[in-house]
């Protein structure tokens, strides 16, 4: 057990060095289990120490070293907490989890990114706190070199295709973004804060972020495949964010915006891409699916019955 919970909010937000030996603490974990243990918008929320609708909970040791850390921000439109934790690989089995898993809100759902031998112990460590799985997240992927060929992008008429620009394009494409992921809990949830955030990492570029616009006014968005290569100097790239509006569904616009972004990929000269796909999406897992992924593993969320 912690000799102390530390909670971190508006009131008495996260240091620079708090904020530094969090993201420490979970570059750590990640070498040592293989998998990383918060998602990119906790990961993200940590460094900055952001606290608008977001709490930060950290683990001490009796010297103020952080051995644990958990963070849940608000869900979106009415959704509940998500959540997330880690524990420095050294400071397992001794309760420390738990003692972040009781300080997170009741209704807080909780994630578990790992796959194999990590999921299974997630499923028991969720199991002990009486929580219950409630969501699975897929990631798929396949080769941008050989597999089963994606078919060729055709534009419909009255539609044409360009890229994304800086001082331009932010808030037409945040407004497509919650509009296409209105019941996301988090996609759907997106501030310009949080897009900046993207645009100020290393693997940001604007001619990765494909906009299908309407041909008479270019400026009106209709569908957008953000993708994705990090590290930039990796041979993976991602499907990273697939957005259609829902006045444009039914246009085959979804398949033709996926299509144009392997493309990209492709001229990247990359050897794979994958992609993050909930379970109950089924539309979507259908398209990645005929485009040639398959799963690669999925991540569990709980939360208690």
């Amino acid at each position: 057990m912690p000799s102390i919970l530390a909670v971190r909010d508006q009131h008495h937000p996260l240091t620079a060095a708090e904020a530094e030996a969090v993201v420490a603490l979970a570059e750590g974990a990640a070498r040592q289990d293989g998998f990383a243990p918060l998602s990119e918008q906790f990961r993200l929320s940590a460094a900055a120490g952001e606290v608008g609708g977001v709490e930060h909970v950290l683990a001490l040791d009796r010297t103020g070293g952080v051995v644990g850390y958990a963070q849940w921000r608000d869900g979106a439109q009415g959704e509940p907490p998500s959540a997330e934790l880690v524990v420095a690989p050294a400071a397992r089995r001794h309760g420390v989890g738990r003692a972040l898993a009781a300080a997170l809100p009741r209704d807080a759902r909780l994630w578990s990114h790992g796959s194999g031998a990590s999921a299974a112990a997630a499923s028991s460590f969720a199991a002990a706190l009486g929580l219950e799985p409630v969501r699975r997240l897929h990631v798929m992927g396949r080769s941008l070199q050989s597999g089963p060929p994606w078919p060729p992008a055709v534009v419909p008429p009255g539609y044409a295709v360009r890229t994304f620009e800086r001082g331009r394009d932010e808030e037409a494409w945040l407004a497509l973004n919650a509009a296409a992921f209105a019941h996301h809990p988090e996609q759907g949830s997106l501030r310009r804060r949080d897009l900046e955030q993207r645009i100020a990492q290393p693997w940001w570029d604007p001619a990765g972020l494909i906009l299908v616009v309407d041909a008479e006014d270019p400026d009106r968005l209709a569908a957008s495949h953000w993708t994705k290569v990090d590290p930039p100097d990796g041979d993976v790239g991602e499907v990273y964010v697939v957005a259609v509006s829902p006045a444009r569904q039914g246009q085959g616009l979804g398949r033709l915006v996926t299509v144009l972004g392997l493309d990209h990929l492709r001229s990247l000269g990359l050897d794979r891409v994958v992609l993050y796909v909930d379970e109950e999406n089924v539309a979507a897992v259908r398209t990645y699916s005929a485009l040639g992924f398959t799963d690669v593993e999925v991540h569990q969320q709980f939360a208690r019955p």
